[in-house]
């Protein structure tokens, strides 16, 4: 990795730290993102079923209906389908969620301690560095908030 600043390898080695994080948790968003789609889709599917194999032919009883979705094995395999990618989205959620907690605690941990690990002459150039972080990976280490 090549840094528009010079700087010593600690620093290197965290602000990679703070890059791959930031792609764990972009990728982390990007799976729940489809899995929520996925599941929005197959979730309508599922009811376009129900409604022509169920609703449609049984309209008369309430019971019937019952009895019609029972009885039908498809119905089982697609609610066991649509309850995983369910749980899918849940699973992607929480670890969007703990990448995301994990970026920004690094991010602040470098912000917090940045006058330590930088040397007075990289010091004095860290707007160089910031400014590249921020146009290259869209990571703000000038201020601790998002």
């Amino acid at each position: 990795m090549i840094f528009p600043i010079e700087l010593d390898e600690v620093t290197k080695a965290i602000l990679q730290r703070i890059m791959t994080h930031k792609r764990e948790w972009e990728d982390m968003k990007k799976r729940m993102k489809w899995s929520f789609i996925l599941f929005l889709f197959s979730l309508t599917l599922f009811g376009l079923y129900i409604y022509q194999t169920v609703v449609i032919p049984n309209h008369s009883s309430t019971e019937r209906m019952v009895v019609a979705a029972i009885d039908d094995e498809r119905i089982f395999w697609f609610t066991a389908f649509v309850g995983s990618l369910g749980w899918f989205v849940s699973f992607y959620k929480k670890k969007s969620d703990k990448a995301e907690q994990d970026f920004h605690a690094l991010r602040c941990e470098f912000i917090q301690k940045s006058s330590e690990l930088l040397e007075k002459r990289a010091w004095e150039k860290r707007h160089v560095l910031y400014e590249w972080m921020k146009e290259t990976y869209d990571i703000s280490l000038y201020h601790e908030n998002k």
